[in-house]
């Protein structure tokens, strides 16, 4: 079904393939929250979260489950508290957990403002949302957007605009943000895609790909793993957490790649990011029993939290009434697809 005459013939309603539904959680902690709920014909199912940052919570590929929820699990807004170390409590990880604004990392105290880990935006509500299922230049769309702000006071004014895409075939996912200064004074800002894949694509012997770069512990702790950065164990019940930074290499077209394969399953999943304004990517490798994971994070800075990023010379700067733009794209792989992908990494 290659045409929109020839697939309309077939069907009665476009549902039958593809669409977004809209409804809302009633009940449990995450009671009151709104789901927009992506599915395609090519297997791809995702929920996307409006009142948080319209973040991606659950992703399904053909039934199977690629990202990774928390124990937490899914909060509504009523229990989101900033403060000391209540992150650990509510963070809901989830396919793509967005953080920043304005900060990254830790929680930290900067000009006497408190900075909670991994900043705010992750946890605000869009506004202007606009879903779309329709055809566009021959292609059926299926798109969401919408935009978030985060402000102080006689101070920032920052906006994130996003935009979700995928196709009627498609095994990828497009998110496509636009962050605006909305004032005149240059503005400290941090942002990084905290991408969590989880079992079953995680799973002893699941391995890590990516292009031409070194690979350096974030931590002196994480030395130790820097040999097998690229493999998973199976879950153990004691296990430090290890984080390691990745340089990459563009392809002619500006992006880099981070992949995940499961070869036991015949599936993977990559990530694809913009290099030139997400030039950091951060592996965090979690085999600790229950909370098992890897996350692949490409983001702007080197996760020490705003005074610290200050301190160092890497804090990013944008310019007052300027904008920048960052584009992610998940996609999953499977069969020859994956030798395909690693051809070409090669050739990065």
């Amino acid at each position: 079904m290659n045409s929109k005459r020839e697939t309309q013939k077939k069907i009665s309603n476009m549902t039958q393939l593809a669409g977004i539904k809209d409804y809302e959680i009633r009940s449990g902690k995450a009671k009151g929250t709104g789901v927009l709920e992506v599915y395609n014909q090519a297997g791809l199912n995702f929920s996307v979260l409006p009142d948080q940052c319209l973040d991606i919570y659950e992703l399904k590929y053909k039934g199977q489950n690629i990202g990774f929820p928390s124990k937490n699990g899914l909060h509504g807004n009523a229990f989101f508290n900033g403060l000391d170390n209540e992150f650990i409590y509510f963070w809901r990880a989830g396919m793509v957990y967005t953080c920043g604004l304005a900060t990254t990392g830790p929680p930290n105290t900067d000009d006497g403002l408190y900075r909670m880990e991994h900043g705010r935006i992750g946890h605000t509500p869009a506004e202007n949302i606009r879903a779309f299922s329709g055809w566009k230049d021959g292609k059926y769309i299926l798109s969401i957007d919408g935009d978030m702000t985060e402000t102080i006071i006689c101070g920032s004014n920052l906006r994130l605009s996003r935009h979700l895409e995928t196709e009627l075939n498609s095994k990828e996912i497009m998110i496509c943000d636009k962050v605006e200064n909305l004032q005149p004074a240059d503005e400290e800002f941090m942002l990084l895609y905290h991408v969590n894949f989880g079992y079953p694509i995680v799973d002893e012997g699941t391995r890590l790909v990516k292009g031409k770069g070194n690979v350096k512990p974030r931590f002196e702790d994480s030395s130790e793993g820097l040999d097998v950065w690229d493999q998973a164990t199976d879950p153990l019940d004691e296990f430090p957490e290890q984080c390691f930074f990745h340089e990459n290499t563009a392809d002619k077209d500006g992006f880099a790649y981070l992949g995940i394969i499961n070869d036991k399953l015949g599936i993977g999943a990559y990530v694809k990011y913009s290099l030139d304004t997400l030039p950091i990517a951060l592996e965090w490798k979690n085999m600790l029993s229950h909370d098992y994971t890897i996350a692949l994070e490409p983001g702007n800075s080197y996760l020490m939290g705003r005074e610290e990023e200050r301190k160092n010379g890497t804090l990013p700067v944008i310019k007052g009434y300027s904008e920048i733009n960052h584009c992610v794209t998940l996609g999953i792989l499977e069969g020859e697809e994956i030798a395909d992908f690693e051809k070409m990494l090669s050739g990065l």
